[in-house]
């Protein structure tokens, strides 16, 4: 496996979401509130355009390690999508009530 595999699959099984999670507490905390919205909501996307590359320029595989289709992106999206969006909810709604 190459550098750039083995990154982008290091992005989405790993420092993606961590960088998901300090965005995700940077909206909770009110932290330039428009701004950090656009960038919780940039860094979902982008892991979903990561492992979009990562399966279909670098034949990526699931974290099982079984090579990974269109199928198992279009129920990574999902989940990102939904995940993404109510963790953002929850957020704002902790932000509303100041429990950071």
């Amino acid at each position: 496996m190459g550098f750039l595999p083995l990154l982008l699959r290091l992005i989405w099984m790993g420092f993606g979401y961590v960088a998901l999670f300090l965005c995700w507490a940077l909206v909770a905390k009110g932290t330039a509130p428009v701004v950090m919205d656009i960038i919780f909501f940039v860094v979902a996307i982008g892991l979903i355009v990561v492992r979009y590359v990562d399966i279909t320029k670098f034949k990526g595989q699931t974290s099982e390690g079984k090579p990974a289709t269109l199928a198992h992106w279009r129920r990574y999206a999902v989940l990102m999508t939904v995940i993404s969006a109510g963790l953002w909810v929850l957020a704002r709604i902790a932000y509303s009530h100041k429990w950071l």
